[in-house]
């Protein structure tokens, strides 16, 4: 069984505190090196809007300081463990947590079934962005993925509320069992962010699923170690290959932090896997 090393370890925190943002930096440090998750919330409402909905690049692919739903669950997301780091609201009054509900509420960008996706924000265009949030008055509206956005909602939302009970009639319309994507041509030695890997499936070594991906799940493992061992240096798109058009300098940059936050994310699923060469918290 392959595992992470604290070498490789030293070098990947070398590289996160030199071009993580603020947030990916501040995670890292909560969830690797005994950080306060309130350091975490600190840091996270800097993104928020007045409306109570979320923008300014936090995704790092949409450089657009509005606030829309797909960056609200962005945010969501992030509080729910994203990137290793469960951030539970004692205060249901907390500013940042009436802000997103406000935000939800407020019926911007909002359908009966939910709230539009990424894609579907006119202001998109006014800013860097990645093709895939750009906004196209011709194409069919598509919506921001529900389920983590409606768990939220009833988690903390109030249970007499319209916005309590649209999450309550979202959650109803919700597959009861996920449908397993096909992973027959899955290459363990290849990463590619957008498609799907064994472990978007099973998480963890606890899931029902375990047994039957098993090998799937150790060859991807494997795989990551492989490439975090290998890797000496954050990518510089345009010097190893012809970046695309749309690669303008802020999408370059963007680069660099959104390589930081998969150093998290792969280094968060060895942990769960038990596949840490070394004890954490990191101490130095």
């Amino acid at each position: 069984m392959k595992k992470l090393m604290l070498e490789d370890f030293r070098k990947l925190r070398r590289l996160v505190y030199r071009a993580a943002t603020p947030l990916i930096f501040t995670q890292w440090r909560c969830a690797f090196e005994g950080g306060d998750p309130e350091d975490v919330l600190s840091v996270l409402a800097c993104y928020q809007n007045p409306d109570g909905g979320f923008g300014h690049a936090l995704e790092a692919n949409c450089w657009n300081p509005n606030s829309s739903p797909y960056i609200t669950r962005f945010a969501i997301d992030t509080l729910e463990g994203l990137f290793g780091v469960h951030y539970t609201f004692a205060d249901k009054n907390h500013p940042v947590l009436r802000g997103i509900l406000a935000y939800l509420a407020s019926g911007e960008y909002a359908t009966e079934t939910g709230w539009l996706g990424m894609a579907d924000i006119p202001t998109n265009n006014d800013y860097s962005h990645a093709p895939w949030f750009h906004y196209d008055p011709d194409v069919q509206p598509g919506v921001t993925d529900p389920e983590s956005i409606a768990a939220f909602i009833l988690k903390y939302g109030e249970p007499d509320s319209a916005l309590y009970r649209k999450a309550l009639r979202i959650q109803e319309t919700l597959p009861k069992q996920k449908s397993v994507p096909d992973l027959s041509g899955y290459d363990p030695t290849q990463f590619i962010c957008w498609e799907t890997m064994p472990t978007d499936i099973v998480d963890c070594p606890e899931h029902p699923l375990y047994a039957q991906y098993k090998h799937l799940v150790d060859a991807e493992l494997d795989g990551i170690v492989d490439r975090l061992h290998a890797t000496e240096a954050l990518p510089v798109p345009g010097i190893d290959d012809e970046p695309p058009a749309w690669l303008d300098n802020r999408q370059i940059i963007s680069c660099y932090p959104s390589t930081c936050g998969f150093f998290f994310m792969q280094i968060e699923l060895l942990r769960k896997f038990g596949r840490l060469g070394f004890a954490l918290p990191y101490g130095g």
